[in-house]
């Protein structure tokens, strides 16, 4: 008989609301309680599920011992604070939404105080268990690109002022970032799990079309330790609705181009040595199969709930420090458009805002 976890879900905004989709259809879990400052927010979601609700998360956790994990679902600037909280005082594994913290030094004392206690910390990163996605890390790992060449990453999406309005902290570099770190989280991981790691990285940034903070779009260069470079371009900015967004790797022996909104479709799939196996992932690797919760979201949460219940952990869950990678990605994208230089690793900072408190009013604005 399969272990049921007992789980606790902290946020209960749009990322959670995803997140309690999957929790009320998969047998693997049990959400016995929700916490949200907003009580009809909270009291919302509660009774979707039959699960108390609270506004103050450690109460929460107080009253319920039973709860095996937690599940983080708020702002970004707030993960570690919670994390930590949780972690010394509740001793509880979690899952947090991407990405881990927005502070380098932050992510890495979760990760610290997780090993010290014997706990896990996942972050969310489903997007690896798009089909297409496996079939190119299956190829990039059997060394059917030969030499690589380039991979780049571009999405052009459509957010209005009304997106960042509906909340506060949107769009603030104390609490969420930018289009980079926020809608560009997922395509920067896919870069930094596909090729390896980064030598190099150089960017520009701007807001053009919103009033926040932060960027709504960035344009970012990479140079890979393998030789290969690399390229970003990210924004909010499409109108009048999304465009698309797309993954291209090129090597001396083949090319593959992903598309799709969530990198979920395969685009273009060539090498120079044909196999058999070629014509099938084209035929039946294209997409993910229908889901209405999401393929992808439910596939990575099954495979999270399986590991967190005592299992064998799958090679595309984001534990611990693997977390790290995609952040330090960021950032250094984020130093590299403050400061005007290009940026190398081991990475420094000290221009980057990202999840620091302050004010910085259209930081990136040009006229």
């Amino acid at each position: 008989m399969k272990k049921v976890l007992k789980l606790a879900l902290i946020g209960c905004g749009k990322a959670a609301r995803r997140h309690l989709a999957l929790f009320r259809e998969l047998p693997e879990v049990e959400l016995l309680a929700v916490a949200d400052l907003d009580p009809g927010r909270a009291n919302h979601f509660a009774r979707e599920v039959g699960a108390k609700a609270y506004t103050d998360y450690r109460e929460m956790l107080y009253r319920h011992p039973e709860v095996e994990v937690v599940d983080i679902a708020v702002p970004s600037g707030l993960h570690a604070e919670i994390a930590l909280s949780i972690l010394k005082d509740f001793r509880k594994s979690l899952i947090l939404e991407k990405p881990l913290s927005l502070l380098i030094s932050e992510a890495r004392e979760v990760v610290r105080t997780a090993k010290e206690l014997g706990l896990k910390v996942i972050t969310i990163f489903q997007n690896r268990f798009n089909r297409p996605v496996i079939k190119l890390k299956e190829a990039l790992e059997a060394g059917r690109f030969g030499k690589l060449v380039l991979a780049s990453v571009r999405f052009y999406w459509c957010r209005r002022q009304e997106y960042y309005d509906s909340a506060s902290w949107r769009g603030t570099w104390a609490l969420d970032g930018g289009v980079l770190a926020q809608q560009g989280c997922h395509h920067i991981d896919m870069l930094r799990w596909l090729l390896g790691p980064v030598r190099e990285v150089y960017a520009l940034a701007r807001t053009r079309l919103m009033k926040m903070e932060a960027e709504d779009v960035l344009v970012g260069t990479f140079a890979f330790e393998n030789g290969a470079l690399g390229t970003v371009e990210a924004t909010t900015c499409a109108r009048p609705r999304d465009l698309y967004a797309e993954l291209v790797v090129l090597g001396e022996k083949g090319s593959v181009v992903l598309g799709g909104f969530a990198l979920n479709e395969l685009r273009y799939w060539a090498f120079e040595e044909e196999t058999p196996e070629d014509e099938i992932i084209r035929k039946d690797f294209a997409s993910n199969p229908s889901d209405p919760l999401g393929y992808a979201h439910r596939a990575c949460f099954q495979a999270v709930f399986k590991y967190l219940a005592g299992g064998t952990k799958d090679p595309r869950l984001v534990e611990g420090e693997e977390a790290i990678f995609s952040l330090e990605l960021i950032q250094a994208l984020y130093e590299s458009a403050f400061s005007g230089r290009p940026v190398s690793f081991p990475l420094e900072i000290q221009y980057s805002p990202l999840g620091k408190r302050g004010s910085y009013e259209n930081t990136f604005a040009r006229s």
